[in-house]
């Protein structure tokens, strides 16, 4: 049983920590530098009953792996339902701390989820992918910009392929250009070195989970869209609805509702963006063999634009996957759009089944 409770204001350099006993005195207050060192001291005066609170932000999840073994319990608060904090009149550290420390001995702490290490580490594996992704694709756009400044252009996909090295090399261009273009091919390979090894380490940690699976017999969602879909998801059982999923992805729109009246503006973004990333982009391709989706994607558009089309093609295939998860349910559909063709899962792309 806890005999205290502490919350902590995580800042960038220093913590601010305020303990309190279960009748909401507070036994003491300090602050700590955001250092093994100084994270250590603090871990020692602690006497494995006291229940520690922190919100999600910076390194918390370092902190909070320093003090687990020191704790009773660790807890992690939901930053935008924590409105006490944010709505307050006398804003400060110590308040802060003080109102997370209440809010666990009270039991009214709206707390978030703590994947476990394997998880984690597969996620870091995940955005570290990204991550060389997008400087890999922003080096090949910076390829095309130089062309363009030159009055040339590539008619190839992919500026780094074998076809558009050889039509560089018959391309006229300034020393200077020519250099830079080079740098960048350079760069680009470096990447792909890079890369590599990471797609085959996130294969090998995923590829005989069931969940990833099942979201692979989606048409168009390929290996690694599944497994950052997975990733985000863990365990489909801890959300209650498809309504609660929907807003775990932050795809809802935000509600103004009063007297009758609501009002609707842009998307929550709470929650997960890599999750809600990677249902935008597979919307963009399942919309190809599902005619339902399809269909939805056509009315939204015909409405509004093709960016709010796909945020509610992606919000309705989070339900979508709620369901299959939840059921343990390959994907299917009442119909195939004639153009739609399957993909083999062995070679890490999605089949159709039911369809």
């Amino acid at each position: 049983m806890l005999k205290s409770f502490i919350g902590i204001d995580v800042h960038k350099h220093r913590c601010v920590y305020t303990e309190i006993d279960t009748k909401g005195k507070i036994l003491r207050r300090g602050a700590f530098c955001n250092t093994f060192a100084e994270v250590s001291d603090f871990a020692s005066t602690l006497q494995g009953r006291e229940g520690i609170v922190v919100e999600p932000v910076l390194n918390y999840l370092w902190l909070l792996d320093q003090l687990e073994s020191y704790a009773g319990s660790i807890h992690v608060a939901t930053p935008h339902k924590v409105r006490v904090i944010a709505e307050s009149k006398c804003k400060t550290d110590k308040y802060d701390s003080r109102i997370l420390a209440d809010l666990l001995r009270t039991n009214f702490l709206p707390e978030s989820y703590i994947a476990p290490d394997w998880i984690r580490s597969l996620r870091e594996l995940l955005r570290q992918r990204s991550h060389l992704i997008k400087n890999r694709t922003m080096l090949k756009n910076r390829i095309r910009h130089l062309l363009f400044l030159n009055g040339s252009k590539i008619e190839s996909a992919d500026v780094s392929s074998a076809k558009a090295r050889r039509e560089l090399r018959m391309m006229y261009l300034p020393d200077m250009v020519s250099s830079s273009i080079q740098q960048c091919l350079l760069l680009i390979e470096q990447l792909d070195r890079m890369v590599e090894p990471l797609e085959a380490e996130i294969v090998i940690r995923t590829r005989d989970v069931k969940e990833v699976q099942l979201l692979q017999t989606i048409p168009g969602i390929a290996f690694l869209l599944s497994a950052i879909i997975y990733a985000e998801v863990v365990d489909i059982g801890r959300f209650r609805s498809r309504k609660a999923f929907a807003s775990y992805t932050g795809l809802i729109p935000t509600v103004r509702a009063s007297g009758g009246s609501a009002h609707y503006g842009s998307i929550t973004r709470h929650g997960s963006r890599p999750l809600r990333t990677a249902l935008v982009e597979a919307a963009i391709k399942v919309v190809r063999y599902s005619e339902a989706l399809n269909r939805l994607h056509k009315r939204i558009q015909y409405r509004s634009n093709v960016q709010k089309a796909r945020v509610a093609v992606a919000r309705k295939l989070a339900t979508i996957i709620f369901v299959m998860l939840k059921r343990e349910e390959p994907f299917r559909c009442e119909k195939k759009l004639k153009h739609a063709r399957a993909f083999d899962i062995n070679q890490g792309m999605s089949k159709s089944q039911g369809c």
